[in-house]
């Protein structure tokens, strides 16, 4: 039984330097989301957060500027981020509930 909750323990430390791992990374990207506006039949981009319960709006650039697809490849990776982060938070919170003795 030692060796099982040895592989238990090493998981659990894994995860949890995954997970911080991961905060890290999440909150080096920007917060938010693209939002798209039409002036003119041309197409701006804006990156759309909460501040203080409102909604601010930054600009970013013509939709299709290399500034504008960099801070969508940012985005994107956040989101896939945040993912990864979801699913680790799921494996520890089993691990725990294993070394508490709770069923799975």
């Amino acid at each position: 039984m030692s060796y099982l909750k040895n592989i238990l323990e090493e998981e659990h430390q894994r995860l949890q330097s995954l997970s911080g791992k991961y905060q890290n990374a999440i909150l080096s990207f920007p917060r938010g989301s693209i939002c798209i506006k039409k002036r003119r039949q041309k197409e701006y981009l804006y990156l759309a957060y909460r501040e203080n319960r409102k909604v601010k709006f930054k600009y970013i650039g013509p939709g299709n500027s290399e500034k504008a697809e960099n801070v969508i490849k940012k985005i994107e990776l956040r989101k896939n981020y945040e993912d990864k982060l979801k699913q680790v938070k799921k494996d520890l919170a089993e691990i725990e509930k294993v070394f508490h003795g709770k069923k799975v």
